[in-house]
């Protein structure tokens, strides 16, 4: 499955909105604060990396994640 995000802001760190008005944004585990890796809600792969839904905490790694061109049209 891929996620569609609109409304794509930021610089360093991207966020966008789901078609659900979900909120999700960029992370990057950080070791030196003893974060730990991730998984993948939707393959199951261990990611450093991806994207988190702010709204359920759901992770996926960005080969889920596709980022509209139009922001919201259609």
């Amino acid at each position: 499955m891929l996620i569609e995000l609109h409304d794509i802001e930021g610089i360093a760190r991207l966020s966008g909105t789901d078609d659900h008005g979900n909120n999700w944004i960029q992370f990057t585990v950080d070791y030196f604060a003893e974060q730990t890796d991730g998984q993948c809600s939707e393959c199951d792969a261990v990611i450093s990396e991806g994207w988190v839904c702010l709204d359920g905490g759901e992770e996926v790694c960005s080969e889920h994640i596709v980022i509209a061109q139009h922001g919201n049209d259609e």
